[in-house]
Formats: C-alpha cells, structure tokens, sequence
C-alpha cells in the first residue's frame, strides 16, 4: 500500500522548504546568485520569444 501522505500547513511547508535548500547551499550544491542568474535569462528569453500585444 503506498505511504499516506504527510499533510502540512502551508507555513510548515516553507520552513521546511527553507531548511532543505539552506543544506544544499552549505553543502554547495545550490548557488542563489547562479539560481537566480538562470531564472533571468529564461525570462529574457520568453520576453523576446512572445510578441507584445499593443
């Protein structure tokens, strides 16, 4: 049978989420300047592969 889920609030989901990538930031294996470097260059990729409505 699988696993019951464990339900948690939305406020215990962050912390948890918060502590799981502050490991892999002390282990490093997740760079926040290089994270967030990607993200831009995705959004400027999307900006210029969709056309503006006027």
């Amino acid at each position: 049978m699988p696993k019951k889920q464990k339900t948690e609030s939305q406020a215990e989901q962050s912390e948890r989420f918060i502590r799981e990538a502050q490991k892999l930031i002390d282990a490093g294996e997740l760079s926040p300047t290089d994270a967030q470097r990607a993200v831009d260059d995705l959004l400027k990729l999307q900006n210029q592969a969709t056309p503006r409505k006027t």
